[in-house]
């Protein structure tokens, strides 16, 4: 087993607002190994994109932030923000959502990815402008287009424009935040192997934020499914895909052009007031009477995979549950051969 590059410990991130506090990420327990792409998926709001950007703390100054990040061996949220610095783009880098927001309209692009250099790496401007022209050549721009703006590319152009952003210093870990949003699928590939290429050239690590299963399934080495601001599952992503042991995984597959296209029952909870118990058990159709009661843990049998639910370790349901099994009423299980008693 590779060793763990970024450690994320029991960090919990939340925002004062008009309406209440936020709760983005609870209890949140992950790890990047070495050389490894680990997919971060779950619906729209859930929190992946919180967590990444907690990572390199570029959250907004109302929100508060508990619990460690740990990055080859130094707790990113002990450090000043002098030293956070030299982490980002250097060490860490990151692909945001939307270029065309996130790229600045008034600078060339190859001045963009020049300014790196001269920032980290103190070089001179032709020296700085020749490596920018050289990372749009690896991204598979030519290096002629250095002085053109964002405004002249198309949004797939963009979206090799942010890779050379993202993986101009060479980082040991890349955080790609829906990196083939609003792409068609023929560019949506394109791009996805174009990253994942160039990680793995460079024996980097990559934390996949995606509310796309079946890119992230088919990219990632591991998966980790996010709800409601926590993680529910952990696990290869062969047996996420083949197997899932959460209930919230198994409606995601089923949502799947190629999986019967259904929709996954009621709306996302407040993290504002979330549920009692499971926070998936009002939107559930395997829940029983303690899962609106009682906050499952995330454990499992193994360092390889983990989940957030009553239904998917017997034992574990047989020491954690307050009801008697004796009074107990017969519930489908995750795994279409298997009839739990719950």
């Amino acid at each position: 087993m590779s060793s763990a590059l970024l450690s994320i410990e029991d960090l919990n991130v939340s925002f004062k607002t008009s309406k209440g506090i936020v709760k983005a990420n609870e209890g949140i327990s992950l790890e990047v190994r070495d050389g490894e792409i680990l997919g971060l998926i779950g619906e729209t709001g859930c929190g992946k994109t919180t967590l990444g950007k907690a990572v390199l703390r570029l959250l907004s100054e109302n929100a508060k932030l508990d619990g460690k990040i740990v990055y080859r061996g130094t707790n990113l949220l002990s450090l000043p923000e002098k030293e956070m610095r030299r982490f980002r783009g250097k060490e860490i880098g990151i692909m945001l959502q939307n270029p065309s927001a996130c790229i600045n309209p008034v600078l060339s692009t190859g001045r963009q990815i020049a300014e790196i250099y001269r920032y980290h790496e103190g070089m001179g401007k032709k020296e700085a402008e020749k490596k920018a022209g050289d990372m749009l050549e690896l991204v598979g721009i030519s290096s002629l287009r250095k002085n053109d703006y964002p405004h002249q590319f198309s949004g797939g152009m963009l979206q090799r424009v942010m890779v050379a952003i993202g993986l101009a210093l060479r980082p040991g870990l890349l955080i790609a935040d829906e990196p083939t949003k609003g792409l068609d699928q023929d560019m949506k590939v394109q791009i996805a192997e174009l990253i994942v290429g160039l990680v793995r050239k460079e024996n980097a690590s990559m934390l996949l934020i995606t509310h796309d299963l079946d890119l992230a399934g088919s990219l990632a080495d591991r998966l980790a499914v996010m709800y409601a601001g926590e993680i529910v599952e952990i696990g290869k992503a062969e047996a996420v895909i083949s197997k899932p042991k959460h209930p919230y995984t198994l409606d995601l597959l089923h949502s799947l052009p190629g999986k019967g296209l259904r929709t996954v029952l009621g709306q996302p909870p407040s993290l504002v007031s979330p549920p009692s118990g499971c926070r998936y058990h009002p939107r559930c159709s395997f829940r029983f009477d303690a899962c609106s009661r009682v906050h499952p843990p995330l454990l499992g049998p193994d360092g390889e995979g983990f989940t957030r639910c009553f239904l998917s370790e017997k034992e574990r349901r047989k020491e954690t549950l307050e009801q008697p099994l004796l009074n107990a009423q017969p519930v489908i299980g995750c795994e279409k051969e298997e009839i739990w008693h719950c």
